[in-house]
């Protein structure tokens, strides 16, 4: 049985069909990248999944429930957590009041606070950072953390709804090339000790074909391959696309812009 079931999903802007008749799945347990050079569609069906889009046709459904035209905060709360390419914290806020803030909006405690933030949610937010490996930092200022530690911030954020599913938009952009590693393999032991799901979206194929169970690849708005890392890696039309690609960029034809050049 799919956690996540996408079905002839379709998204046009304009004269531009970013998405075309998508399908894949996600099981319970497991991790998918959706990747793709760019302008492939990997943002705009992200977005569709997490509600900030509506798709112009086809269905996307979580534990047998249609996502189509849900906002985001209510796909949050049916426990699909998301994390997105630049990490988003409240840099006034320290390191445990930004996770209490999100714990707090999932319970529903924050249209009626009457305690001090400082005060709500505390062990929940602390077993959170425990998770990440920032409970140490949890007094100092977000604004003072490094990128990288923000990143692990941000896991803990998502995981504020006690998720079934990850949706993980470029988790490892920005991040230095030996904290990349750890933090994918700290997502990877979260998932396996919580039981989570994971759809990511990767540029880094190290990341990539080092942590996915199976791989969907996108090619301008049309899924061209389906597989385990082995079997994409060897196939012919996947090494095309992506050849191809590497060459437009040597000659300046790519650019990492919004969803039309970079998706």
């Amino acid at each position: 049985m799919s956690l996540l079931s996408v079905t002839g999903l379709t998204k046009s802007f304009g004269g531009v069909q970013a998405l075309r008749g998508v399908d894949f799945q996600v099981a319970p347990g497991e991790a998918v990248a959706l990747i793709g050079p760019n302008g492939a569609g990997k943002s705009t069906c992200f977005n569709a999944i997490g509600g900030q889009l509506v798709p112009d046709a086809g269905s996307i459904e979580y534990e047998g429930k249609k996502l189509n035209g849900l906002p985001p905060h209510r796909i949050w709360r049916l426990g699909i957590g998301r994390t997105f390419q630049v990490a988003a914290t409240f840099a006034s806020l320290t390191v445990r009041e930004n996770v209490q803030m999100a714990v707090a909006s999932y319970r529903g405690l924050l249209g009626r606070l009457i305690r001090p933030l400082r005060a709500l949610c505390r062990d929940e937010a602390d077993e959170a950072l425990r998770t990440v490996g920032l409970l140490d930092q949890a007094d100092r200022a977000c604004g003072l953390l490094s990128y990288g530690d923000l990143k692990r911030l941000e896991l803990a954020l998502a995981l504020a709804n006690e998720p079934r599913l990850l949706l993980m938009d470029e988790p490892t952009a920005g991040v230095a090339g030996g904290e990349r590693r750890e933090l994918m393999e700290l997502i990877a032991r979260t998932m396996e000790d919580r039981g989570i799901s994971v759809l990511f979206t990767e540029h880094d194929m190290d990341v990539v074909f080092g942590h996915a169970r199976r791989i969907v690849v996108l090619h301008r708005g049309e899924v061209v391959a389906v597989g385990d890392p082995d079997s994409v890696r060897r196939d012919a039309h996947v090494r095309e696309i992506y050849l191809g690609s590497a060459a437009e960029e040597e000659e300046g034809g790519e650019n990492e812009g919004g969803e039309g050049a970079s998706c």
